[in-house]
């Protein structure tokens, strides 16, 4: 048993981040079920009561769901840290595959899909069972468990390689390594939003040009019009793994790719599509995604300067169990390291939220600039609630910590004014 004072700050962050999570959603819960006998004033018009009151019940649902996966979660790594499980797990494994650096890789790389592996049931129960009794599971056992494997496959072909790099420069340049591995694991990022779109997406979905007609006349004459570039409009087909709709972009430069989810054309009109369209053209333009992966830079060099000074400090390890040479020491600070940062990183969420909510409203502006009138975009907005079934009355301090873009109320009252 490693129970001591590195252990249990360790667990005791896990345990307030769990508290204030579960406060969070109960708090969200209540308010949720204040306003569940009256459609809040305004959408009356698009959501009829009974939709209503299943969005509410499909919102209580996930909040369920929500709190098992936390309470797993946290029950599972204080079992992990404090039984020494972990290190005899990374000592089995190196055995296995060896301390080279390949064989240090495989390691990191096996032991976290086996530690990933043990969230499937909870994966799964949420696709078969909760997605499914609301009737948004489109999915199949097969594609289920295909999707699973070609993640793993995946993991391995990109991650052997760019974690092979990072290892051999934490073992050749002790005082700098962080710098370069940061550097290369920032240039491997930026090739894979290249590659994603080419190689990686078409492996799980199916991308088709969209069709001449009304509909991409009308994308392109938008683009052009907001002197966009754009190369390459695709419907791919979300509807056989769910009927939750969406729309996105993918890619960089030439690469780039217009990604409509044919759940979302089935359900929009011409304009509407073109007012989504003209949203993510707003964060092109206002290059939130330069944005974007700045801050993610910053974040990741942190984390990187973070490691190396625990690289460096000896009673990290030892406190957790690992009794290990520097030389190979990466593999073990990276399954710690990787099991504490969410109880960190938790509080600052509000933060990036808010940040991501400005980025939101200003590619709203940007749309409805566009369009030259906001309700096309309003109506779409509409649509997408009302058909994935969000929560309309969500509580504000809830929305702080979860919600990545302002509330339909807040984005229409935005649009209007």
């Amino acid at each position: 048993m490693w129970i001591n004072s590195v252990t249990i700050v360790f667990i005791a962050l896990l345990v307030m981040k769990l508290i204030v999570e579960e406060v969070l959603e109960k708090i969200n819960n209540r308010h949720i079920l204040k306003h569940r006998e009256q459609i809040p004033e305004g959408f009356e018009q698009f959501i009829d009561p009974s939709t209503y009151q299943k969005s509410i019940d499909y919102t209580l649902a996930k909040s369920e769901f929500s709190s098992l996966c936390s309470i797993w979660i946290l029950v599972f790594d204080s079992i992990l840290i404090i039984s020494g499980f972990l290190p005899s797990l990374w000592s089995a494994f190196s055995k296995f595959f060896g301390l080279g650096i390949l064989g240090q890789a495989t390691t990191l790389l096996g032991i976290n899909i086996i530690l990933s592996s043990l969230t499937i049931p909870f994966s799964w129960w949420r696709q078969f069972y909760l997605e499914e009794s609301f009737g948004f599971n489109r999915s199949t056992q097969f594609i289920f468990w295909m999707d699973k494997i070609k993640g793993c496959f995946i993991a391995l072909l990109f991650g052997l390689p760019i974690l092979s790099v990072i290892i051999y420069l934490f073992r050749e340049f002790p005082n700098s390594w962080w710098i370069w591995g940061w550097t290369v694991l920032m240039l491997f990022q930026v090739l894979m939003i290249v590659l994603y779109p080419l190689f990686i997406l078409p492996l799980f979905n199916k991308l088709t040009p969209l069709p001449e007609g009304e509909l991409k006349n009308r994308l392109i004459k938008l683009a052009t019009a907001s002197h966009f570039p754009i190369n390459k409009i695709y419907t791919m087909d979300g509807s056989k793994r769910s009927a939750h709709s969406n729309a996105f972009f993918t890619g960089l430069g030439k690469f780039r790719h217009i990604v409509l989810h044919d759940t979302l054309i089935a359900q929009m009109t011409v304009e509407e599509i073109a007012a989504v369209l003209a949203h993510e053209i707003g964060h092109y333009k206002h290059q939130h995604v330069a944005v974007q992966l700045m801050i993610e830079g910053i974040c990741t060099f942190l984390g990187f300067g973070v490691l190396y000074y625990l690289s460096s400090a000896d009673w990290f390890l030892k406190s957790f169990g690992f009794d290990v040479a520097y030389t190979y020491s990466f593999v073990p600070l990276v399954l710690i390291f990787s099991m504490i940062i969410p109880g960190i990183t938790f509080w600052i969420e509000p933060l990036f939220n808010y940040l991501s909510r400005k980025h939101e409203y200003a590619a709203d502006r940007f749309a409805r600039e566009a369009l030259g009138e906001a309700e096309s975009l309003i109506s779409g907005l509409r649509k997408l609630h009302r058909e994935n079934l969000s929560n309309l009355t969500p509580h504000p301090i809830f929305t702080a910590f979860h919600y990545a873009h302002p509330t339909l109320l807040e984005r229409e009252f935005a649009l209007k004014k």
